[in-house]
């Protein structure tokens, strides 16, 4: 073999060996580059589900706080207006009662209500009643069956300090029929106007 023969052979070993090598080099480049691109897809889509979870998150806070505040104008709303209904009521009951008490016959009702309770609750001995200044309604009368049902002493005393009703009074306690004591739990009597209202208000 010449030495141009040995030339082309060496050359041909070189190109070889770098042929070899830049094919070495090109598919690790390739393959450090699908990794970095996958890494990097990772890394973003990470990334982009944070943002949409955040997103989400502050969606949700955003109609949240929306509708606490829509709630707590609608309480605000009907707060004024429970407050408007009971301030309109609250005087109409006043006369209702007092136009009750007025009445003979409701007047009569609501005395043996009271007289019933004070037998459950009071304790025996003299009973004083009483009672708002009622022209026409007899007391004494009143007193004397009570005095016969009983066994004990009833004196019937006009109150001008009472609008209507009667108080029954018997050795420290008192039963209070009247009307300052009936609307005296003024925030009970509100609730239960309020519920009343809501019932017949629902379809």
């Amino acid at each position: 073999m010449n030495l141009e023969e040995r030339e082309r052979g060496l050359l041909k070993l070189v190109e070889d060996y770098r042929d070899a090598e830049c094919r070495t080099l090109l598919e690790a480049a390739r393959v450090e580059a699908e990794a970095l691109i996958a890494r990097t897809y990772r890394a973003e889509r990470a990334r982009l589900h944070q943002r949409v979870t955040a997103e989400r998150s502050g969606a949700r806070g955003r109609i949240h706080a929306a509708r606490a505040e829509r709630d707590t104008r609608e309480r605000a709303g009907g707060e004024r207006a429970n407050a408007l209904l009971l301030a309109a009521a609250w005087p109409r009951l006043h006369e209702a009662l007092i136009a009750r008490w007025q009445d003979p016959d409701a007047r009569g009702g609501w005395v043996h209500a009271v007289i019933a309770e004070a037998e459950r609750l009071l304790p025996k001995g003299t009973w004083t009643l009483r009672h708002a200044q009622t022209p026409g309604a007899d007391w004494q009368a009143l007193a004397a069956e009570l005095a016969q049902r009983l066994g004990q002493e009833t004196r019937p005393i006009a109150d001008a300090g009472l609008a209507a009703g009667l108080r029954v009074e018997c050795g420290g306690a008192v039963l209070d029929g009247s009307l300052e004591g009936l609307l005296r739990d003024r925030e009970r009597i509100e609730a239960r106007l309020l519920a009343l209202w809501s019932l017949e208000s629902d379809p």
